[in-house]
């Protein structure tokens, strides 16, 4: 549904076979915008009380409250859209026309030819692959639960 209003969009403006047409148009995404908001709507308004009656305006509450808080949220969006867009195929085939920018799930492709696919070279490249993704959500892992259970205590 997006990806067709997304080319002509991309061609219009001439950024087809660049970098900025592989990762922008996905950079934001609705899971995100609501992940946050969900996060946003379960906090406590005695937060933003608090701040206004020690003196702090909006920008003091914005940096000094929220964006701390949204360290969780805003980590655990940024793990699930690296491993969703990580495996991305169709987009990076239809933009990207340079081999330059070819992905890797496109890299992969190559193991699959007019002779058949070498089957035992592509599992060990998938599995190559799949590292950055474990090694992500490892490090990560304490901001993840963080993130993904905050939301759904409290509320208003």
């Amino acid at each position: 549904v997006l990806v067709i209003p997304l080319y002509i969009g991309m061609q219009r403006a001439g950024l087809v076979n660049s970098y900025f047409a592989l990762i922008v148009p996905f950079a934001f995404g609705a899971f995100g915008a609501f992940l946050i908001r969900q996060f946003l709507m379960s906090l406590p308004l005695e937060f933003e009380e608090a701040a206004r009656i020690d003196g702090c305006g909006d920008w003091q509450i914005l940096t000094k409250i929220l964006l701390p808080l949204l360290k969780a949220p805003i980590t655990v969006v940024g793990v699930f859209a690296f491993i969703e867009y990580w495996s991305t195929f169709l987009w990076p085939l239809i933009v990207g026309n340079d081999s330059s920018l070819a992905t890797i799930p496109l890299g992969l492709q190559m193991f699959s030819g007019e002779r058949g696919t070498d089957w035992g070279p592509l599992m060990a490249a998938v599995t190559m692959t799949t590292i950055p993704s474990i090694l992500l959500v490892v490090f990560l892992q304490k901001q993840l639960e963080k993130g993904v259970t905050l939301g759904a205590f409290g509320g208003r």
